[in-house]
């Protein structure tokens, strides 16, 4: 068996790269809010942005549901878009918020909103234009920075 030193160079970088990539998860999958309080004042926003436009959908209705749990995702737990667990109690607070009474109807909804972001432009800028008038909101009322 021959000596291969370029074996460990290779091991090396690797571990480099490795570490670099946990870095960059971390920083990724870091909750832009952590404030769970604050999701019943998203709902209300989200209601109202809704409610100002020319043919207001239903609220209840399915497709805003997974809207609404989109953002929620990506604003608390965003590394549960990308296959990751759900944060702690915030199944249950969107249940509540939602006023669904199964948590599993919030897991459920959850299984294709990723799907339906990246493959329906109209969902993906829908949402886009919420969540970005939903962070302008909680803005001016001085609820986050």
């Amino acid at each position: 068996m021959e000596l291969n030193f370029d074996k460990i160079i290779r091991l090396k970088k690797i571990r480099i790269e490795k570490s670099e990539l946990s870095e960059e998860e971390n920083e990724i999958s870091t909750p832009i809010l952590s404030d769970k309080s604050l999701i019943y004042e998203i709902y209300k926003i989200f209601a109202e942005i809704l409610s100002e436009r020319d043919c207001p959908p239903c609220l209840e209705n399915v497709t805003q549901r997974k809207k609404f749990i989109f953002i929620i995702l990506y604003l608390f737990s965003p590394s549960t878009l990308a296959g990751g667990k759900m944060a702690p109690g915030l199944r249950e607070e969107m249940s509540n918020v939602l006023e669904v009474r199964s948590k599993s109807t919030i897991s459920d909804n959850c299984a294709d909103v990723v799907f339906l972001y990246q493959n329906y432009d109209d969902f993906c800028m829908d949402i886009e234009y919420i969540y970005t008038e939903i962070l302008n909101r909680l803005k001016f009322k001085g609820l986050i920075n």
